[in-house]
């Protein structure tokens, strides 16, 4: 999408008045994309470097000077001249033996092409950073789903206790510990409260919009039963996803090796001389001995520079050296990144599969954990015992999936640029 677009749709969604609309995955990064000062900034550099590049090509041309001067000479009684008018023309013809010699303008396209790619990668950290927002947000509202239905479950079990205690039966005690379940719950939703808070204002400030929960939509709403969003495509990760992964940041570390090469390479014209050649011509000659045209060439050349060319030249290898160097070693830790990312995925994912199986086993036994409880069939200790398995399942099958989208999207983030 071209940058105007972006500006384009941004306008379109803080304009729209409150609660009118919403957005999923896709239109909280088109919105963050628009909204981004980064971005924005990465394009600017764009045009900078675009510009600079067309200065160095422009500056293997050569130069051409003209000049023009006149005055008024006196002279000396009896030197034999007269006074009068003196004028002179010139023009000077200069080439830049070491630019044109050297391939001058390849830094600044090589910087035009780092430019690109950088603007490339903070798109990418963009639909990174939103993505991991969008699903941490995702799991923090179906955790407060989970909490209003425990804190249900346990307003439920109190009704069947006071049911029970009219019946004549002393349940003190289960009313208690009852009670502080249920305020235990009420404590742990309210800090759920700030996380929420915290996932909404990181995902307003990329989208540059106030949003509110129901501001976004999720595919089967959030805590809603049923498949959850992306649940279908879960799997183990391969390590064969390494193939062409991080192709942007490999790109990015080519280029800056190719800008340090090239430096190296261009200080070799260092010794390379400036050309120029010139004519001049005398409109009023005075004196007779005064030529009328004259013509001329001349070669500059730095003497006593060549030491310091010599150490900058030695400089220039060694950071060509470290440049690759430092190239293999991002690379080889990409490749780490890659392998443990594709590890914690399958890992996240088979939790996510034996946590949901092992939750919808908890919640099969919850109604005849009630049923046989109101009967007198099992203590409350046990009661509270299975639904607490039944809760601490859900919530970290909760916290499995969070897991699984969080490394899935830094894991599509470090493949970006294999698509194009």
């Amino acid at each position: 999408m071209k940058l105007e677009k972006k500006f384009i749709f941004a306008a379109l969604i803080l304009s729209l008045p409150a609660r009118l609309f919403a957005l999923d995955l896709d239109g909280c990064v088109k919105a963050a994309l628009a909204n981004s000062h980064a971005l924005k900034s990465a394009e600017l550099r764009i045009n900078s470097s675009a510009s600079g590049y067309a200065r160095d090509r422009k500056a293997l041309l050569p130069v051409l000077s003209v000049t023009g001067e006149d005055g008024y000479n006196r002279y000396q009684a009896g030197s034999g001249l007269r006074d009068g008018l003196t004028g002179l023309v010139g023009a000077q013809f200069s080439l830049d033996l070491k630019k044109n010699l050297s391939n001058y303008p390849e830094l600044s396209r090589l910087e035009l092409e780092k430019s690109r790619l950088q603007r490339d990668l903070a798109e990418k950290d963009i639909v990174r950073r939103v993505t991991q927002d969008y699903y941490r947000l995702y799991i923090l509202l179906g955790k407060r789903a989970d909490y209003a239905e425990a804190r249900e479950y346990f307003s439920s079990h109190i009704e069947d206790i006071e049911k029970l205690e009219a019946a004549g039966l002393d349940l003190k005690l289960d009313r208690v510990r009852a009670e502080i379940q249920l305020k235990s719950l009420a404590l742990t939703a309210r800090e759920l409260e700030t996380d929420i808070s915290g996932a909404l204002k990181s995902l307003s400030s990329a989208a540059g919009a106030e949003l509110r929960a129901e501001d976004i939509v999720f595919e089967g709403g959030p805590g809603a039963p049923g498949r959850l969003p992306g649940e279908a495509g879960i799997t183990a990760v391969s390590t064969c996803c390494a193939d062409g992964a991080g192709a942007f940041s490999a790109r990015l570390d080519r280029l800056e090796t190719d800008s340090a090469y090239q430096a190296y390479e261009q200080s070799k014209f260092y010794y390379a001389p400036t050309l120029q050649l010139g004519l001049t011509r005398n409109l009023n000659i005075i004196d007779p001995a005064t030529e009328r045209y004259r013509t001329y060439a001349a070669v500059s050349l730095d003497v006593f520079d060549f030491g310091a060319r010599a150490e900058e030249r030695r400089s220039f290898l060694h950071e060509y050296e470290a440049r690759k160097e430092t190239g293999l070693e991002n690379q080889k830790q990409l490749r780490l990144s890659l392998d443990n990312l594709a590890a914690e995925i399958g890992g996240a994912a088979a939790s996510y599969a034996g946590l949901k199986k092992n939750c919808e086993a908890a919640a099969g036994n919850l109604e005849t954990a009630k049923l046989y409880y109101t009967k007198g069939k099992i203590k409350e200790t046990d009661l509270l015992s299975i639904f607490a398995e039944y809760l601490d399942a859900k919530q970290q099958s909760r916290d499995a999936l969070g897991r699984y989208f969080d490394k899935k999207a830094e894991l599509t983030y470090l493949r970006a640029g294999t698509e194009k």
